[in-house]
């Protein structure tokens, strides 16, 4: 079963990083993960905020420590194994730099929306989600960071096995249900989308589906032989047209909480892809998601920060912090 090694989460304050702490915490609990808690000045607040008070970075530093810290105790998260990490600039830059220094094979961050609205993940949980070399929790606003219902979403490769190992891992931690679902997009199901505009199609094979469902039991077997029978899991094989469409009526009939997908995208490049059928699934979910990275899914060599410049995302920026990683307890 999927474990973490170490937890970074990216906090702001908002509703959605409270409900990642206590995603975060919940994860950590059984094995004792080291979680480290991030949160990243902008630099204009940061000079505004020491003319306005008269500070030094230490007093600066002191005043936003405590902050977190507050922030922390008042999310009800046990200080056990909690650290707290402060940076000045640009906040995707220093995550990037802290789970690399951090070695943090799991990023956790909050989103907002609405439960009928579209997913708002914020700019920075976009670019963790589709550049960090680690899997990404996005965990929605409101929730108490407990899942119930959990969809793993398959396609039989390599990433999408890892998805399911993780999903499985949430599902026992949660107690939550777990259903494996694959779309097969087939021609006919294609052809079907067209209502009635293009000429009959035949199948090919009419047996395609049974081949599909055949496929899957044979995918998820290996996968599935050693989870405990306390846990509830189904295997899912739909024919559709729409893959995203699919997947989203899914989550709606069985009011998923929670969605894991395997992202995909080639290394070293300036621009990485999750994949587009993914990509929509995060932006149009109504719940938090898991996206697992494949294996080699590194850093890009280069990354354009907001200001446009170019340079190594995966060194450490300088602070003008103290101590960059701070005990809370």
């Amino acid at each position: 079963m999927k474990t973490y090694q170490h937890i970074l989460v990216g906090v702001d304050f908002s509703p959605g990083s409270r409900a990642a702490l206590h995603a975060a915490a919940r994860i950590a609990s059984p094995g004792k993960t080291p979680i480290t808690v991030m949160h990243v000045i902008d630099p204009k607040l940061a000079e505004s905020m020491k003319e306005a008070h008269h500070w030094t970075d230490l007093e600066l530093f002191q005043h936003v420590d405590q902050t977190v810290v507050d922030f922390v105790t008042v999310t009800g998260v046990a200080a056990d194994h909690v650290r707290i990490e402060l940076d000045i600039g640009q906040p995707f830059q220093a995550l990037i730099g802290a789970r690399h220094r951090l070695e943090a094979d799991l990023m956790v961050m909050g989103t907002r929306g609405s439960e009928h609205g579209p997913n708002d993940i914020g700019s920075v949980a976009s670019k963790c989600m589709r550049k960090a070399p680690a899997d990404v929790l996005l965990v929605r606003e409101g929730t108490d960071g407990s899942f119930h219902h959990i969809t793993a979403c398959v396609d039989l490769s390599e990433t999408s096995a890892k998805a399911v190992t993780a999903a499985r891992h949430f599902a026992e931690l949660h107690g939550a249900m777990l259903d494996c679902l694959l779309i097969n997009q087939s021609v006919l199901a294609l052809n079907m989308d067209y209502n009635g505009f293009s000429p009959p199609i035949t199948p090919v094979e009419p047996q395609g589906l049974a081949q599909w469902e055949y496929e899957m039991d044979g995918f998820l077997r290996p996968l599935m032989r050693t989870a405990p029978s306390s846990l509830t899991w189904n295997a899912f094989v739909k024919d559709r047209s729409n893959v995203r469409e699919a997947i989203l009526e899914h989550m709606k009939l069985t009011k998923t909480d929670l969605v894991v997908l395997g992202t995909r995208g080639k290394t070293n490049l300036r621009t990485l892809l999750i994949g587009t059928t993914a990509e929509k699934i995060v932006t149009h979910a109504p719940c938090s998601v898991l996206t697992v990275k494949p294996d080699g899914f590194e850093l890009p060599v280069e990354v354009k920060d907001e200001g446009g410049d170019a340079h190594d995302a995966s060194h450490e920026q300088e602070s003008p912090f103290p101590p960059a990683t701070v005990p809370m307890a």
